[in-house]
């Protein structure tokens, strides 16, 4: 996308939103998936990256969030060759899926409030806690101000955070999810409050409330256990990786691209899983299976998640095997 990298504009930024639409049927972009995420190169912060499978029947919404702090920090990275530029290239590499502990309360104001973190963190850990708000009918409430407290058995407040701004109190969740990073310090029993402050920069009152409820945090340290999961054959030679990373960079049009894959799996030379063709057809080859191409010819994803891009479009007739 464009942008202007000169320090002087950059600061006067505070956030800049870019999302990508990813199908649910493609299991790299799953909803139960991490994701690094790269801004020209640099990775960003988790909390930059919002994954939303609320908001479409049909497609994994990824959020990036680039905060002002964020940008300023990438350009500290890169220095100054990087201040001229005039674009702003994103990135998106997919690390697999984790199981997750939920947790959803209710405040007096019908709003439900899901908190959601992996399993693998506890007690000891840096958690990163994401907080997604739905309306009474389970739908995302965007651009809401909350603030959230956490208090030991005893009663004794451990952490409380209302936002950093004292004349506009609450953190704000855009897209109606947020990630806190948060700090405690023990396997125990938490009580957790969520004060809901108020909703858009007028602080609509209609959702404002208060929610509380029991966090059970276990031990800390633990590596998530990895499934064995058996797949069907792939088997992709190397040297498709150079045309995948001609196409991906323009050097190779979506025709032929999509031409010389279709020949060299009904040849054999590349095999995929067996794909069923799902109603209806497609002609044009979304920027996600692109990307994927670019990331898969410099090793950043493996053969099964190119390969997943290559069964969407099987599915959904572009490719004809």
């Amino acid at each position: 996308m464009p942008f202007n990298w000169d320090p002087n504009y950059v600061s006067q930024v505070q956030v800049v939103h870019e999302e990508i639409k990813v199908p649910k049927s493609f299991s790299p972009y799953s909803a139960e998936s991490t994701f690094n995420g790269y801004v020209d190169g640099v990775q960003v912060d988790s909390r930059v990256i919002i994954v939303d499978p609320y908001s479409d029947k049909d497609n994994n919404i990824i959020h990036f969030m680039v905060s002002g702090n964020e940008l300023k920090r990438i350009n500290d990275v890169l220095g100054p060759s990087h201040y001229d530029k005039s674009t702003m290239l994103f990135k998106l590499v997919p690390q697999g899926e984790t199981q997750k502990n939920s947790l959803e309360i209710k405040s007096d104001s019908g709003a439900t409030i899901k908190i959601a973190w992996e399993s693998s963190f506890g007690g000891g850990d840096v958690i990163p806690f994401e907080f997604t708000f739905f309306d009474e009918n389970g739908v995302l409430l965007k651009d809401i101000r909350y603030g959230y407290s956490l208090f030991e058995q005893s009663g004794m407040e451990l952490i409380s955070n209302m936002g950093t701004d004292p004349n506009n109190p609450g953190i704000m969740a855009m897209e109606g999810i947020n990630t806190q990073q948060i700090t405690i310090p023990s396997q125990d029993l938490y009580r957790i409050q969520v004060a809901i402050f108020g909703q858009g920069i007028n602080y609509d009152q209609t959702y404002a409330g208060l929610a509380e409820g029991i966090l059970e945090l276990g031990p800390g340290g633990i590596q998530p256990t990895k499934q064995e999961i058996v797949t069907q054959e792939i088997t992709i030679p190397d040297w498709v990786k150079n045309n995948a990373g001609w196409w991906s960079d323009g050097q190779i049009d979506d025709s032929s691209f999509a031409s010389g894959i279709e020949y060299m799996i009904k040849e054999g030379i590349i095999q995929v899983p067996i794909t069923e063709r799902q109603e209806g057809t497609e002609s044009v080859i979304p920027d996600w299976v692109k990307n994927n191409a670019g990331w898969w010819s410099e090793g950043l994803i493996s053969d099964e998640d190119f390969a997943g891009g290559l069964q969407y479009l099987i599915a959904n007739g572009i490719i004809s095997v």
